[in-house]
């Protein structure tokens, strides 16, 4: 079977002697399928769980001045203002604080070994007090 009677392409014979296949087709065909491909492809990243991911930058974050800095241990002992302080008492100082005009937040800073329970602790009583914004503070 020679290339003259092929059926799929077109094929001429040059002057030369040579073959030339007409490739339009085969690209028609190409073009064709990105095309469906392009338009069938989805490009958004549908997660499975809604997860609302903090954003940092790059610059030195700044400690609010008025804000409340609480200290949790690996242990779960909670200190403010470098004394350890007890359940009722880290409520009452944060009621005070939300109370007063000058707090706006909390400044949480948790050793690398706190179990997330303590800090969760401590948010949840922030939270209950009014105080609103929440900060995790690094290193010491």
């Amino acid at each position: 079977m020679s290339f003259d009677r092929a059926k799929g392409l077109r094929a001429r014979r040059r002057s030369n002697g040579s073959v030339l296949i007409d490739l339009t087709p085969l690209i028609d065909v190409v073009f064709q399928l990105l095309i469906f491909f392009i338009l069938t492809t989805t490009f958004e990243n549908n997660p499975s769980f809604k997860v609302k991911l903090p954003k940092a930058n790059n610059a030195d974050v700044k400690q609010e001045p008025k804000a409340v800095v609480v200290t949790v241990t690996s242990d779960g002992k909670i200190e403010i203002d470098g004394k350890v302080v007890d359940d009722a008492e880290l409520e009452r100082r944060l009621c005070n604080a939300a109370n007063s005009d000058d707090s706006t937040g909390v400044n949480i800073r948790a050793d690398a070994a706190t179990e997330h329970q303590f800090v969760v602790k401590v948010m949840d009583k922030a939270k209950g007090c009014g105080l609103e914004r929440l900060g995790i503070l690094h290193g010491r």
